[in-house]
């Protein structure tokens, strides 16, 4: 102990590196479902004007950057315009996995999702991804001018 400094003091400093260093292995492990993007589900590359139909080419890429598997049951994927994709029930993304929303129709994957939607979702000239979790709570957007070429990597 220094000099003029109390136990007291030294155990309010253990108490508060105790504290610091649970917040830090809760936010790692993504149990920190209340910090937005503690889950490690983001939104990483999103095709908005792909060539050919949009429709068929159109998709959003979500990974899971963290080290725990996230179920996604009721998560949701949204534009500006409030177009809703909801994701399955017993969907769940792997740590360390990515899967895509295609717009189009076609047979859902681990890898692959389907909104099955006959019109294009998001706009050529400018538009934002948002990803809500299951509690309606914003996990992560990408927003895009539609200079960037038909395609925005977000993170």
């Amino acid at each position: 102990m220094k000099r003029g400094q109390s136990a007291l003091e030294y155990l309010l400093a253990i108490a508060l590196a105790l504290a610091a260093v649970t917040m830090v292995v809760h936010y790692l492990s993504g149990t920190a479902s209340s910090v937005p993007g503690a889950s490690g589900v983001v939104i990483s590359y999103v095709e908005y004007n792909p060539p050919g139909d949009d429709v068929e080419g159109e998709y959003v890429v979500i990974e899971n950057e963290g080290l725990s598997d996230v179920d996604m049951s009721g998560w949701k994927l949204m534009d500006e315009s409030n177009h809703v994709y909801t994701f399955p029930s017993g969907f769940v993304l792997k740590a360390g996995a990515s899967v895509r929303v295609h717009t189009g129709s076609g047979v859902d994957t681990e890898t692959d999702l389907y909104w099955g939607r006959k019109q294009a979702v998001w706009n050529n000239n400018g538009d934002t991804a948002y990803l809500y979790n299951a509690e309606g709570k914003l996990v992560d957007k990408c927003s895009w001018t539609g200079k960037e070429g038909g395609a925005v990597s977000c993170h």
